[in-house]
């Protein structure tokens, strides 16, 4: 093992670089050899702290960022000199500086005392990092990789893999804990409606009011209840992050092959690689044989990446470009080979991938942050006025414990009991409603987010696309043909193939034998790389049998593509004794293989205008990024080394990778309800903008704005907040580029949701506002992470989702609209009763009485309204936008005024008549609390007047809410227990129109308002 911990002294220098200096006292490096390295981060910190006029100093092992504030007459390159020459001590490499003028002359800070190198174990734990991160693998040579890891091609010997089990640990990823039972309960409460609620049922218990409270108790347990149940289903529906199939692994150990458990692949174990292989580990290459691998789920390419153990990497080389290396979680797609374990579990990429995750942290909703504020108004103005009522009142000569009951109960009055049921209720209903449309909602906040999102991030492979290669074009020199759901379409007109040109038969033909995937033994799968299959599909659809073909023409000899033959050849038996050689590939280097060209007329000779036409349609396929192969054969009487030679082109073939159904139309949908759409895809740029382009991501007649992520990595957060606004298209990203355009987005003051199915999509779905993720596709990291999750792996349910969560909202603020303004027409009553002396118009069991029957109900049906037609062609609100404006705040004083002035009329009518007494009390009572019933109408929409409803929807829940509460009203004046609580008078016939008037009034005026102020459809702050 000594070779395994020793430093590499033929790696390439290491590079400091300066991110930001511009701040003074303050600067920003990027630190070699700080990633995931915690003892350098130590020791670091301690000798920068010992710097002088150093005030603080945080070194980031995720990021490999130090952060440094010092005195500002201080200059950065004063302790960058030091650094240096502390980082060379310590990682016995030479570090270079690379950043734009920071070779200034200064004076190197001295220590304020000599700096000690602390003395400490290592930690089993850092050793396994130290032996696994400390090589750029990928730049070493595979021979002095097996020295540094003291293995060899027949594999490690018994008694070494033991050990290193025992000193690095298990192959495995670290896997998340679930919230407990009691954090799941306990975070129920967390909320400030909630605490106020619990204010509200104190302060009812300490008046005698046990009925309010009990009330309240229940609204208080519903929430709770709720959310639990809804979480917690959600979890245990919800695989682990580290739950990774298969289960085994084949390796090479003493010279022989062994199927072993994943979890105990130890660095130096050397990997068998061979089709349909799942790759347990990080591991460098020692040979390959036309390998290829699928790393979509780790770089998003949608096709698979040739792997060549010869190739020669730089330190700099990107993940995806790493072509000697192979990684966990990706798979074998084609050829063969052998690799050395150089990382295992959570030191692998998926493992950087999984501690990125663990980092990010998802912001609160926009209506989360808004009720919190909401409620602190609340909570002061509501004292506020209580004060004011109780100071009046002993002022007017009130007995002291009458008005402090009096203030208690406007204080109940003042907050919304109804608020959390509602904002619950809705949430909870918004839940099944997803279920219904195959939508797995994991929290309660996720579908109110969904509804204020203003940008959302689309993954290309796996999400917009099928990650299945099709042919989608066919192009012979006489015939161009689309090809479309297994149809042959010239134009619009769908065509038989073989009845247009002979030479299409040939072609089919061609290739299905020139072809390595595999007919599945049951039902009609096919079992190859994605290209191999695609051809596959095509001739079948022509009409090609598979089996009978390949019986009819034998396989003799197969020459795979090679880096000098950009094409592959197969070799078959005719029937007549002849040889068929077919050949499929790139379509240059074909074409100087081809002497003929076949027609329906038969053999012609390839003369140079027919070559430019090849050429010309050639580079149209490729202009709509489709992959291009060229198809040819030839026929001889004997075998010859030189096979691929005098062949006979019959034309060329367009791939892509298929679009899922309905995509394009789903971007308008976006576009129609004001969200921009960005795709965020590991492919090339030109791939990336053809996807793009087809899928209309900017809208008509607007340019596409395309960033590579090259780019990317010299762009500081700034400048990147900038770029994101306008560009569509990010093409070549890794995991880390994810996370840092969602945050990006983020930093502008956008509510963001991320589309993803990959294990590289992980830390951006968690950072998002929203994470949505596909159910069957979706890998086992973005299950665990998204907020959301498509059952049915359909994008086009995000609609649905999105409608939910605008009308949530929208129906919360109608019953927080109501809510508000029916008890500052409570507070409105009593002030003026305190103000005018003399007996009290409501008495506090009367005011818990109208809080009972009027907030919770009436508010509960409000939440339930359905939505309004133009929900989705209207833009995201403003996440910024309070949840109640200082404008609303002035509409709900002037609906509460009116309602207030209609019970203080009946009142004053009732003085005349009866004097001050019983009566008098129960009138402006029944007034006002029919008044608040009929408020509930008026909040079903800003826009349009209940005299007009322009065909909206009825709600029956708040016809059967009204109902029930004018129910109990009646009750409350007819019986007479109730009528002796409540301390009520009968009601004659003439009060009644009285009263009847006192509340619709109020309801005709403020509709009224809605008329005259010819409001547009859509307020430009409505929710």
């Amino acid at each position: 093992m000594t070779s395994l911990m020793q430093s590499a002294t033929d790696r390439p220098p290491l590079y400091l670089s300066v991110l930001h200096e511009h701040v003074a006292g303050r600067g920003r490096v990027k630190i070699p050899g700080l990633y995931r390295n915690e003892q350098l981060r130590e020791e670091l910190e301690a000798y920068v702290l010992g710097l002088d006029d150093v005030r603080s100093v945080r070194a980031s092992t995720l990021t490999g960022n130090l952060i440094i504030e010092y005195a500002s007459q201080q200059e950065l390159e004063n302790y960058l000199r030091g650094i240096v020459r502390f980082l060379e001590a310590e990682l016995g490499q030479p570090v270079l500086r690379r950043s734009e003028g920071i070779d200034r002359p200064g004076k190197t800070a001295k220590l304020k005392k000599p700096a000690a190198k602390a003395k400490k174990e290592i930690s089993a734990d850092e050793q396994g990092y130290q032996a696994q991160a400390q090589h750029f693998w990928h730049t070493l040579p595979h021979s002095r990789v097996l020295e540094i890891l003291d293995s060899a091609e027949d594999g490690l010997p018994a008694n070494a893999v033991s050990q290193r089990l025992a000193r690095f640990g298990p192959n495995a990823l670290v896997h998340y804990r679930n919230r407990s039972p009691l954090q799941m309960v306990l975070q129920q409460f967390a909320s400030a409606p909630v605490a106020m609620l619990g204010v509200s049922a104190a302060i009812s218990i300490a008046t005698g009011g046990l009925a309010d409270a009990a009330v309240i108790a229940v609204v208080v347990g519903i929430n709770a209840v709720i959310g639990y149940f809804t979480e917690k289903s959600a979890e245990e529906t919800i695989s682990a992050l580290g739950q990774l199939t298969p289960d085994t692994a084949t390796v090479i150990r003493a010279g022989k092959t062994l199927e072993i458990p994943l979890h105990e692949v130890v660095i130096g174990d050397v990997l068998l690689l061979a089709p349909g292989a799942y790759i347990p580990a990080d591991a460098r290459l020692l040979n390959s044989n036309r390998l290829s691998i699928d790393e979509s789920p780790l770089t998003g390419e949608s096709l698979p990446v040739s792997k060549n153990f010869a190739f020669a990497c730089q330190n700099e080389t990107a993940l995806a470009d790493r072509l000697n290396m192979v990684y966990m979680g990706t798979m074998v797609t084609g050829g063969n080979g052998k690799a050395v374990v150089v990382s295992t579990g959570r030191y692998t990429e998926i493992g950087k991938i999984q501690e990125l995750v663990g980092e990010a942290r998802p912001p609160e909703t926009p209506m989360q942050k808004q009720i919190d504020t909401m409620g602190m108004q609340l909570a002061l103005f509501s004292s506020g006025v209580c004060a004011l009522v109780f100071a009046v009142g002993l002022v007017r000569g009130r007995p002291l414990l009458e008005m402090l009951m009096s203030a208690i109960s406007l204080a109940v009055a003042a907050v919304p009991e109804g608020l959390p049921a509602v904002a619950t209720t809705t949430l909870a209903l918004g839940i099944k409603d997803m279920q219904r449309h195959k939508v797995l909602i994991r929290q309660l906040p996720a579908v109110e987010n969904l509804g204020s999102v203003q940008v959302i991030c689309l993954d290309k492979t796996g999400t917009l696309t099928l990650n299945k290669m099709s042919a989608v074009a066919v192009h012979g020199l006489e015939t161009v043909l689309q090809v479309r759901h297994g149809r042959f379409l010239q134009g619009e007109e769908a065509v038989d193939l073989y009845a247009l040109n002979p030479a299409f038969k040939r072609m089919m033909e061609v290739l299905v034998l020139c072809n390595e995937s595999k007919l599945a033994e049951h039902g009609q799968g096919l079992i190859g790389s994605p290209t191999e299959n695609a051809l596959m599909q095509l001739a079948m659809d022509a009409g090609e049998d598979v089996r009978d073909l390949r019986g009819r023409y034998p396989l003799l000899k197969t020459d795979y593509r090679a880096e000098d033959r950009p094409y592959m050849v197969t070799v078959h038996m005719a029937v007549d004794g002849d040889y068929l050689v077919a050949v499929k590939g790139s379509p240059l280097a074909m074409l100087d293989l081809c002497k003929w060209h076949e027609t329906s007329d038969g053999l012609q000779p390839l003369s140079d205008e027919t070559r430019e036409k090849i050429l010309v349609g050639n580079e149209r396929l490729g202009a709509d990024s489709l992959r291009v192969l060229g198809v040819a054969y030839r026929l001889m009487n004997e075998l010859a080394d030189d096979s691929a030679a005098d062949l006979i082109w019959l034309g060329l073939v367009g791939m892509e990778d298929m679009m899922r159904p309905g995509m394009a139309e789903l971007m308008q949908e976006f576009h129609d309800a004001g969200i921009a759409t960005v795709m965020i895809t590991g492919d090339q740029s030109a791939t990336a903008y053809s996807v793009g382009r087809r899928l209309g991501l900017k809208g008509e007649n607007e340019p596409l704005e395309m960033v590579d992520s090259v780019h990317l990595e010299k762009l500081n957060p700034q400048v990147l907040a900038g770029l994101v606004n306008t560009t569509s298209i990010f093409s070549r990203v890794s995991p880390a580029h994810k996370l840092r355009i969602v945050e990006a987005l983020q930093l502008n003051g956008k509510v963001v949701a991320m589309t993803g199915d990959g294990i590289n999509d992980g830390p951006a779905l968690k950072a998002a506002n929203v994470g949505v993720t596909l159910g069957d596709k979706g890998s086992d990291v973005a299950r665990s992470i998204a907020d959301v999750v498509l059952e049915e792996d359909d994008l086009s349910t995000m609609i649905t989702a999105i409608r939910q969560g605008r009308t949530i909202y929208d129906n919360i603020r109608k019953s927080l609209h109501f809510l508000l303004s029916t008890n500052l027409s409570e507070i409105e009553v009593m002030l003026v009763s305190a103000m005018i002396g003399g007996a009290e118009i409501l008495n506090p069991m009367q005011l818990l009485w109208i809080n009972l029957i009027t907030d919770i109900f009436p508010g509960l049906a409000l939440a339930l309204e359905p939505p309004e037609g133009n929900v989705l062609k209207r833009p995201p609100r403003d996440p910024n936008q309070p949840i109640v404006s200082p404008k609303d705040y002035a509409k709900l004083l002037r609906e509460s005024s009116v309602i207030s002035a209609g019970a203080l009329g009946v009142y004053g009518y009732s003085l005349l008549r009866y004097g001050m007494g019983p009566k008098a009390s129960t009138n402006a009572f029944m007034s006002l609390t029919l008044g608040q019933l009929l408020q509930a109408y008026s909040c079903r929409s800003e826009q349009t007047s209940v005299f007009n409803p322009q065909n909206r929807e009825s709600n029956r829940y708040l016809d059967n809410a009204i109902g029930f509460s004018v129910l109990l009203q009646i009750l409350a004046v007819t019986v007479p227990a109730l009528r002796g609580l409540l301390r009520l008078a009968p009601v004659g016939p003439v009060d009644l129109l009285a009263i009847l008037a006192g509340a619709g009034l109020p309801l005709v005026v403020n509709e009224s308002a809605k008329i005259s102020n010819k409001r547009n459809p859509v307020r430009e702050d409505a929710a």
